[in-house]
């Protein structure tokens, strides 16, 4: 039995890939035989708000522990936000990396062997490196995984969030400084892993997807839509400004075009969302075709997505190394898939044909016209080709990106 420390800034009962990534790889690495301790934050994403049944705990200590699913979780507090400010974006990343300085007495006591940390951010990377060291003794060394679902700063480089080539380099620098200090590197796509190997060439690294549990969900078994009915799409994730719902709500009028836009999920964009929909359609007389629902657990949205007819996708602004989870959802699902957008998320729906990619991303801005016109197609489309896209899917689901599948090569590093 080995003692393995996960730190991770997301963790259940959140929603989401990250915490529903490293929940699932805790689990597995528990039933193993290994003991798995997790090490995380009092639970606010995707609002930046404490969760209400933890806003009392918050107040009354620093550290609180508890047991889910049989996973010992050890939680901190510290300032959470999903502001778009940057200073308070780096105010709330500075007080979590700090806040897990207090995670020291544990790591003594658990002794670990191995210690994985998800990054982003960078900066409580930096805490666990500097934890691990101190711990460090002369027959005892624990191995160092860093887990990366998104590159910073890269990642800043593309929203345009960063300006001046100093303060990136200087952010480069310090990414670099720390993959150095990693025995091992995973990351969720082909274009996170080929751009870690050509920073630190010398660091082993992994691809492990997000990935999806197939067994889960519910498959779409009907294709046929009726002429005078309208396609029936789904989207369920963050509503975020890279994601661009509200801004496909602003240029689209899915009534014209015979359409539906069903909407699950949070972020800081959901308010707006929900005014849109009021002022456009509960206020009015106007038929109602955007649909905004609460967000709900993965397990949930495993049994609904197979009552639309298609999944659409909007990547506002290409983010290297970015693969939506949504995709594998809709896989699993036996969904057609409709992406507005471009990278790795593009090139898997046209290796596997799981649906219709509409590259129309320049300067930033979306061909609404054409995307209204690629909803059209994708309604008028035969039932037999939904259903090839959707099968396609369903099946490398099933046998590629399956969680389970997913473990299986992630397991051996931990062995």
């Amino acid at each position: 039995m080995k003692q393995i420390a996960i730190f991770s800034p997301n963790y259940s009962p959140e929603l989401g890939a990250c915490a529903s990534r490293i929940q699932y790889l805790a689990e597995c690495l528990q039933k193993e035989g290994n003991q798995v301790t997790v090490y995380t934050t009092f639970p606010n994403y995707p609002t930046g708000n404490i969760f209400f049944n933890y806003r009392n705990l918050l107040f009354k200590k620093i550290i609180h522990k508890e047991n889910i699913n049989g996973i010992k979780v050890i939680r901190f507090s510290f300032y959470p936000s999903n502001s778009s400010s940057s200073f308070v974006r780096l105010f709330s990343m500075l007080t979590l990396a700090l806040s897990w300085f207090f995670a020291l007495p544990s790591l003594k006591k658990q002794h670990p062997d191995a210690i994985l940390v998800q990054s982003p951010p960078l900066l409580p990377v930096f805490t666990v490196w500097f934890l691990s060291k101190i711990i460090t003794k002369k027959r005892y060394s624990p191995a160092l995984i860093l887990n990366v679902s998104d590159l910073y700063p890269r990642v800043l480089l593309d929203l345009d969030k960063i300006k001046g080539h100093t303060i990136y380099n200087l952010l480069l620098n310090f990414e670099t400084f720390l993959y150095k200090k990693m025995n091992f590197i995973i990351g969720q796509s082909d274009e996170i892993v080929d751009y870690i190997q050509k920073i630190v060439p010398s660091i082993p690294t992994l691809l492990y997807r997000n990935g999806v549990d197939s067994e889960v969900f519910k498959i779409k078994k009907i294709y046929n839509i009726k002429e005078v009915e309208p396609i029936k799409l789904v989207y369920a994730g963050l509503l975020g400004v890279a994601q661009g719902i509200l801004e496909v709500l602003e240029h689209v009028d899915f009534e014209e075009i015979n359409a539906e836009l069903h909407i699950y999920g949070d972020g800081n964009e959901r308010a707006l969302i929900d005014s849109f929909i009021k002022n456009n359609f509960l206020n009015t007389n106007k038929k109602q075709t955007v649909f905004l629902y609460n967000p709900i657990p993965s397990k949930e949205i495993a049994k609904k997505l197979a009552d639309y007819d298609a999944a659409i996708i909007i990547q506002k602004k290409q983010i290297l190394g970015t693969v939506p989870s949504k995709i594998y959802e809709a896989m699993a699902a036996g969904l057609p898939i409709l992406l507005c957008g471009s990278g790795e998320s593009a090139d898997l729906i046209k290796k596997y044909d799981l649906g219709i990619v509409l590259q129309s991303i320049k300067n930033q801005q979306i061909n609404y016209e054409l995307l209204s016109q690629e909803i059209r197609n994708l309604k008028t489309l035969s039932p037999e080709k939904r259903k090839i896209f959707g099968q396609n899917g369903r099946e490398i689901a099933k046998t590629i990106f399956d969680k389970k599948t997913q473990f299986k090569n992630i397991k051996k590093i931990f062995d």
